[in-house]
């Protein structure tokens, strides 16, 4: 979670270096944001609520899945939005691993991690030899001030982050195609003369017809 927190605390600058718009960031629409937050909700309660550690790999584990199921449901449902689909490989990349090896695996949790790793949690413990797919685990170390442990998912969920960040604090563009496709209006359309009415065949039946009581 820390290390979201920072992908979501440097994303969170791009409008402020790039010269973008707060308002139009807060103001975008996002379809089913309740996946989201109970993606998040779950993962935020397995950090602080106390489970008992005989449970973390059948309660702990198919909430951690879940979780990340629902994540990845609200990523997929606004892939629309430029910066999504970056997210979603990031998030994809950390769920994967954590569901083949129950957990995110930790290389050389002692000697390269620090103190802040020696407790394995729920989400994380140590890597061993029966470790699948540990190129996508936490193998990347954070140095000081944040001394953390991340993984290449961490990496690509943080661009994906930023890049939807910048897009979404702009104002929308209209592309080229969308114009073309536009239907073309005639320069003279406003002053076209209307064509007069024919009022020839009225005209010569009522002459045919003669006078009334004739």
């Amino acid at each position: 979670m820390l290390a979201l927190g920072l992908a979501l605390a440097i994303s969170m600058l791009i409008p402020l270096v790039t010269g973008g718009s707060y308002t139009r960031l807060v103001m975008t629409s996002f379809r089913a944001p309740e996946l989201l937050y109970g993606g998040l909700g779950i993962q935020l309660a397995l950090e602080y609520l106390p489970i008992p550690e005989s449970r973390w790999h059948d309660v702990g584990y198919g909430l951690l899945v879940a979780s990340y199921v629902l994540i990845i449901g609200f990523c997929a449902g606004n892939l629309l939005l430029r910066g999504m689909v970056i997210v979603l490989i990031g998030v994809a990349c950390n769920a994967l691993v954590i569901t083949v090896n129950q957990g995110m695996p930790v290389e050389d949790l002692e000697d390269r991690a620090g103190e802040s790793w020696l407790e394995p949690t729920i989400k994380h413990h140590p890597a061993d030899d029966d470790t699948r797919l540990l190129f996508l685990g936490d193998i990347i170390v954070v140095p000081e001030p944040f001394d953390v442990v991340i993984s290449f998912g961490d990496l690509i969920l943080a661009v994906g982050l930023c890049d939807m960040t910048y897009w979404a604090s702009r104002k929308p563009r209209r592309t080229k195609d969308a114009a073309r496709r536009a239907p073309a209006r005639p320069r003279n359309a406003r002053f076209r003369r209307r064509r007069p009415l024919d009022l020839e065949p009225y005209v010569g039946a009522s002459r045919a017809s003669g006078p009334p009581g004739a």
